[in-house]
C-alpha cells in the first residue's frame, strides 16, 4: 500500500517541480501529436500519389478503349465492304455461269447444225 499523498507533501510535486512535470508532459504530448501529424501527412501524400497513379492509369485505359473502339468500327466497315464485294462477285459468278451455259447450248446447236449440214 500506498498512502494518499497530500498536495505538496512530496518534493516532486512541490511548486516548481510540479510545473516542470506539467511542462514536460505537455512537451511529450506535443512531440507525439507532431509525430502523428507528420506520419499522417506522409500517409496522405502517399495516398495522393496512389490516386494520381490510378487517375493516369484510368486515362490510359480510356485512351486504349477509344483506340480499340475505333479499330473495331474500322474492322466492321472493312467487313461490310468485303461482304458487299463478295456479294457482287457471287452475282457475277452466277451471271457468268448462265452465260457459259447459254454458250454451251449454242455450241451444241452449232455442232448439231454442222453435223447435219455435212451430210
Amino acid at each position: 500500500g500506498r498512502r494518499a499523498a497530500s498536495p505538496g507533501s512530496q518534493a516532486g510535486l512541490s511548486g516548481a517541480g510540479f510545473q516542470e512535470q506539467i511542462e514536460y508532459g505537455c512537451k511529450i504530448l506535443q512531440e507525439s501529436c507532431f509525430s502523428k501529424a507528420t506520419e499522417k501527412e506522409k500517409e496522405l501524400a502517399s495516398l495522393r500519389e496512389d490516386v494520381e497513379g490510378l487517375r493516369r492509369q484510368g486515362e490510359g485505359l480510356r485512351e486504349k478503349n477509344q483506340a480499340l473502339d475505333a479499330e473495331l468500327a474500322e474492322s466492321k466497315r472493312r467487313n461490310a465492304t468485303q461482304l458487299e464485294e463478295n456479294r457482287q462477285a457471287a452475282q457475277m459468278v452466277m451471271q457468268l455461269r448462265g452465260q457459259v451455259s447459254k454458250l454451251g447450248r449454242f455450241r451444241q446447236k452449232l455442232e448439231g447444225a454442222v453435223v447435219e449440214g455435212d451430210y
